[in-house]
């Protein structure tokens, strides 16, 4: 049985569940964001004792947009991560969806469904039917045909992102959202004809069997980017501290939670920072038990959820001396620069305090500089300047 508190949280405390936004993307709540200012928030938002968000993701965006500090929340304890799953699909059943987004909710369907059957002996699934149908009409996708082929304009979505093809997938998903599923399918195959007679080498992929892979793409992203940041920090300062929420999460066999110290040092800072900097994807401390840098990795979740903890921090530490470094994909640059015009950051200087680092270029140099650097001030050769190009 699922046990429920009803409760006020710090907005800083909670996060989106990891699912959330590879099913439905990072949408614009600034109309909302109007809407609750006008007429405040009128039920709670679901979420797990560790500050995992189940439902009222794009609440927590518009009120993290308002600069509330607190929040009424509903705490529910799930047995498991299916469970979790689960709750929030159905959670989000009733709002209005694009094919994309309930092309991505059939596929987590999917996963759930593989993971009840492995628990059950001799019951039955999902019901009569192909699992394909059943999940079609659950998600209101029609016939299991339908389904799969708007699987294959996902996967041919994903593949484009991931090889950095971004006006090829923005085409393809314009062409789903907006046209249909067979308007899409017929471009993915014009697009492979035209390849065909160039004799251009179709390494391209588009409609190959990645699906698990790029499902997890992102997660598994934001994964190596932290266990890179915390081997970097071991090797120029002597420890890091990693946000308890993903520590059991594994890179090269190594759990990130093996990498991190178990708890955070005072360094003689109020409760309040304290519990803000526990909150950062990961930072680097001193042989002194002193901040030597923070990171924030912001791969496709909302820009300023992680731009806003930077701006606690500066705002209750207005004296520190270390670097605030946050982590993108070089396409998410422009984006970092728009949201530091919020007045927010603007008047706390945020745009001068935090630099940004290409995630691509960090990758690429990351085991050049264990090798060679000796302080963390080595990482600020591969960082530019957000209020410049610098």
């Amino acid at each position: 049985m699922v046990e429920i508190i009803l409760k006020k949280r710090k907005v800083v405390e909670l996060h989106p569940h990891p699912k959330n936004e590879g099913i439905y993307g990072d949408e614009d709540i600034k109309e909302l964001a109007e809407l609750i200012e006008k007429y405040g928030l009128r039920k709670p938002l679901i979420v797990t004792p560790e500050g995992t968000i189940i439902s009222g993701h794009r609440r927590w965006k518009a009120i993290l947009f308002l600069g509330w500090e607190t929040v009424l929340v509903e705490e529910k304890e799930f047995t498991d991560e299916t469970a979790e799953l689960e709750a929030l699909l159905l959670e989000n059943a009733s709002r209005e969806k694009t094919i994309e987004q309930k092309c991505r909710e059939g596929l987590m369907w999917e996963a759930i469904e593989r993971a009840k059957s492995r628990k059950r002996i001799g019951r039955k699934g999902l019901g009569v039917g192909s699992t394909r149908d059943v999940i079609a009409k659950k998600v209101g996708l029609g016939s299991g045909v339908n389904y799969e082929h708007a699987c294959k304009v996902i996967s041919a979505i994903d593949e484009a992102f991931l090889i950095g093809n971004i006006d090829k997938a923005e085409t393809l998903r314009k062409f789903l959202n907006e046209k249909s599923v067979n308007a899409a399918v017929k471009m993915i195959r014009n697009t492979q004809k035209i390849l065909h007679r160039k004799s251009i080498n179709a390494d391209v992929k588009i409609i190959n069997d990645i699906e698990s892979n790029i499902r997890n793409f992102t997660e598994t992203q934001h994964t190596q980017t932290q266990w890179v940041l915390a081997k970097l920090g071991k090797q120029l300062c002597g420890s890091v501290w990693i946000d308890f929420h993903d520590r059991s999460r594994i890179w090269e066999n190594e759990k990130l939670g093996s990498l991190s110290i178990d708890s955070f040092p005072s360094l003689g800072m109020g409760n309040e920072a304290r519990q803000t900097v526990e909150y950062i994807d990961v930072v680097w401390l001193s042989s002194g038990n002193q901040i030597a840098a923070a990171f924030e990795i912001e791969i496709t979740t909302p820009i300023y959820s992680g731009l806003l903890r930077m701006a606690d921090l500066v705002t209750l530490c207005p004296n520190l001396n270390f670097p605030l470094y946050l982590v993108v994909p070089e396409s998410r640059i422009n984006k970092v620069k728009k949201e530091l015009t919020r007045p927010t950051f603007k008047n706390l200087k945020l745009d001068q305090k935090c630099r940004y680092i290409i995630l691509e270029k960090l990758l690429e140099k990351w085991d050049v500089i264990m090798e060679f650097a000796t302080e963390p001030s080595a990482l600020k050769s591969i960082s530019q300047s957000c209020d410049s190009d610098s």
